[in-house]
């Protein structure tokens, strides 16, 4: 296990020096990386992987992430957040729940990747900001496709919405932050690929 502090950088969420920082990364790297042959969604093929789930629906990883991202967000001054199914909904769900005992109750909501075929068959669930910034978050970034799906589906029912930032637990560093960077979205996260030993 690596236990390397990261220096704060411009796009860090959380300084190394916070002790969460440490904590959250001990349960990554005993839980969610792993090391073989594997696919990405993207279609990519790597050595590792960051299963990033069993980190953000263990208790301790859910309320650590959502401690730091709510944090964030009152700081930026955004009171939204959502993301696509189903790598952001663990996380959207225990930052709204965080959020309110914190004071700075957010409005949550995911995007699935297709509308439900019954009820209001809509592709939201939960609650957009209205007429403010939703702050984008998924678990994992490569190219940076999730985020903007689900940018595209939150503004194609709610086009009064908009989001200029987006957040990740790590960020892989294979290009999603410049493929953002074009379509005029900051990408933030809590750590990157060089933080841990692969």
């Amino acid at each position: 296990m690596s236990d390397t502090r990261a220096p704060s950088r411009p796009d860090a969420v959380l300084d190394s020096a916070d002790p969460r920082w440490a904590r959250l990364h001990r349960l990554i790297d005993t839980h969610s990386l792993l090391r073989g042959d594997f696919t990405l969604s993207s279609g990519r093929k790597s050595n590792y992987l960051f299963q990033l789930r069993q980190t953000t629906m263990l208790p301790e990883g859910a309320h650590l992430i959502a401690d730091i991202v709510v944090d964030y967000m009152k700081a930026q001054g955004i009171k939204g957040v959502g993301g696509l199914a189903v790598g952001a909904v663990p996380m959207v769900a225990a930052i709204a729940a965080v959020s309110f005992p914190k004071g700075a109750p957010v409005d949550a909501f995911f995007v699935r990747k297709e509308a439900k075929g019954h009820g209001a068959k809509e592709r939201i669930d939960g609650y957009v900001p209205k007429g403010g910034e939703a702050l984008i978050v998924d678990d994992v970034a490569t190219t940076g496709g999730s985020i903007l799906e689900a940018i595209a589906g939150m503004v194609e029912e709610h086009p009064e919405a908009r989001a200029t930032r987006a957040l990740v637990v790590i960020d892989r560093e294979e290009g999603a932050a410049e493929k953002l960077a074009e379509k005029g979205i900051t990408l933030v996260s809590i750590f990157k690929r060089g933080d841990f030993t692969i």
